[in-house]
């Protein structure tokens, strides 16, 4: 038996994975961004801006296409849990990066 290249072993590879039907898995963070920013009643726009986070990054934490890291899911905590002081003390940085 002939022995395969590298190149038509990864190519097969790839052949096969792409012929398997695929499953896409959301991986839940434990936290419900569009619920924070609901129940601070804005809107992505207004939430993004006002806590440092871009409005796509918003997006699609909300949609499930991706979720945020354990270290922001800690700031969304303190966010949800002190909205007011979070933002008081992020204004004064925020307008300075702009």
């Amino acid at each position: 038996m002939k022995k395969k290249s590298l190149g038509l072993e990864l190519i097969e590879s790839i052949e096969e994975a792409l012929s398997k039907p695929s499953t896409i898995r959301t991986v839940r963070s434990g936290i419900d961004v569009k619920q924070v920013r609901k129940q601070l009643n804005m809107t992505q726009k207004v939430f993004a801006d006002t806590f440092g986070f871009g409005l796509e990054t918003v997006r699609k934490w909300e949609q499930g296409i991706n979720s945020p890291d354990k270290s922001v899911i800690s700031y969304l905590l303190c966010i949800q849990k002190a909205p007011k002081v979070i933002s008081k003390l992020l204004l004064p940085e925020l307008k300075k990066q702009s």
